[in-house]
């Protein structure tokens, strides 16, 4: 059987080509060299060296998992590696278990074929793995994997006990408590969606539950910057002191008020693990704002089941990154005052420079002073310059004569519930092919938090004079 699996490789091999015949081979005879009298357990349990692990896997009743039929991988740490273990470990059953589990995968793996491929492992207490040619972990794989009828047994040079994620980690620690308590506390009660009864769907597809749903707590750092506690991610996390916490928070307060805090801290994760020998002096947050990294400022780091942690004396952001300029898309709007959808289009165009653009244009609506409405919550509390572009009478656009839209923003100082005001900010001339920005003049928000904005027609029914237009607002953050 064995002779015949080869004659049938080689044929394969020859007729799409040579180029990798030798890994490839060497990886087909790894899997087919296989002890189908034995399974997992018994190939653990016969090994000398590896006795040691095997009491282990025995008195954490892991043996009867291994001896199932169910495919299992085993890194095995030599009777060596384990001399040095942490006797807390070994004299605590859950920590022993939790131990055990970090070294066995529910699946089997072969090894890399060079010493470049990666590979990341599922492991039974839901870690995980990397695997990086010989290395399992900060581990080296000795020999070859031992391939038995459900699974494969490799031996390794040094135990792996299971690491803390980034969340266990930074509430477990002292070393940023000022952050670590307000990171843990920013919590909310959301409907829990797994228990609550579904009694039918709105218009876009989401679910509508019976009354008094069962709610549960739930940390808005997880929904609105990263869930640390995943493991099939890698994050890099930095951790600020309490002098650096609170400074830093202390320099967005009169933009952020009392999301100051929040401000600070959402920019503080990076997707990917990036290792100190890796380290550039600037970083970009999941929101895309430079982090300035200061290597003389680590106080310390941890390496994490799912990334890495940076314990900080310094993280001196810049207020320009912090309090940046952004932009509301016209093609994004949160409502109208008229719906009229065959009046409305969602246009992508090319501009006079032959760059794609996307807009939204309302022509023709029979609707006096209609308006398209643009939320925008976190508007920092800072003087902004305002720029619009609008493009009418390009390629296929009916509006080719110029018209006249305003810009009303909500008053949140002297709007009631009953009454809300919307005072106008700017008038704009929308002349036929103008490509460029508009300024429309300075803006001061009334506080810190929600930006509610109406593009407002012109108080007119008429085809050519009541059309609204809009590629983008850009809101530009005028800093001391």
């Amino acid at each position: 059987m064995k002779k015949y699996i080869l004659n049938t490789l080689f044929i394969f091999l020859f007729a799409f080509g040579l180029t990798g015949c030798k890994d490839t081979l060497e990886e087909h005879n790894e899997l087919i060299n296989i002890d189908n009298t034995t399974d997992v357990f018994q190939k653990l349990s016969a090994q000398p060296n590896l006795s040691k692990f095997s009491e282990y896997v025995r008195s954490t009743g892991y043996d009867q998992l291994l001896s199932s039929s169910q495919n299992y991988s085993v890194w095995a740490p030599t009777n060596d590696a384990l001399a040095g273990l942490d006797a807390a470990i070994v004299a605590d059953p859950v920590k022993l278990k939790d131990f055990v589990a970090n070294h066995i995968a529910l699946t089997t793996v072969t090894a890399p074929l060079t010493a470049n491929d990666t590979l990341k492992v599922a492991l039974i207490n839901k870690k995980y793995a990397t695997i990086i040619g010989n290395k399992f972990e900060d581990a080296t794989v000795a020999g070859k994997g031992q391939f038995v009828k459900n699974g494969v047994v490799y031996a390794i040079n040094q135990a792996v006990p299971s690491r803390l994620n980034i969340w266990e980690y930074m509430l477990g620690s002292t070393d940023a408590a000022a952050q670590t308590a307000y990171i843990s506390t920013i919590t909310a009660q959301v409907i829990d969606s797994a228990n609550a009864t579904i009694i039918g769907y709105d218009n876009l597809g989401a679910p509508i539950f019976a009354p008094n749903p069962p709610l549960v707590s739930r940390n808005a750092y997880w929904a609105n910057v990263a869930d640390l506690r995943v493991e099939n991610q890698q994050y890099t996390f930095f951790m600020l002191q309490d002098g650096t916490f609170n400074s830093e928070a202390a320099k967005l307060t009169p933009y952020f008020s009392v999301a100051d805090k929040f401000a600070l801290v959402r920019d503080l994760t990076v997707k990917g693990l990036v290792t100190p020998d890796q380290l550039p002096d600037t970083l970009l947050s999941l929101r895309g704002v430079k982090i300035p990294v200061l290597k003389s400022a680590i106080v310390k780091s941890y390496r994490a089941s799912n990334g890495i942690v940076y314990v900080m004396n310094a993280l001196p952001f810049r207020l320009k990154d912090k309090v940046a300029s952004f932009k509301i898309e016209g093609e994004n709007p949160i409502s109208f005052r008229a719906i009229r959808t065959a009046n409305t289009f969602y246009r992508l165009k090319l501009d006079d420079k032959g760059v794609q653009y996307r807009d939204i244009e309302i022509y023709n609506h029979g609707v006096a002073e209609n308006y398209i409405r643009y939320l925008r919550s976190g508007v920092p509390f800072v003087k902004y310059k305002v720029y619009a572009r609008a493009i009418a009478g390009n390629s296929g656009d009916a509006q080719v004569a110029a018209f006249t839209q305003r810009y009303f923003i909500f008053n949140s100082l002297t709007s009631t519930i009953d009454a809300p005001v919307y005072d106008l900010f700017a008038t704009q001339l929308v002349s036929p092919l103008n490509y460029n920005e508009v300024y429309l003049g300075d803006y001061s928000p009334k506080q810190y938090g929600l930006l509610d904005l109406r593009l407002t027609s012109a108080n007119s029914t008429s085809v050519n004079v009541n059309t609204l237009i809009l590629d983008y607002l850009r809101f530009e953050p005028i800093l001391p």
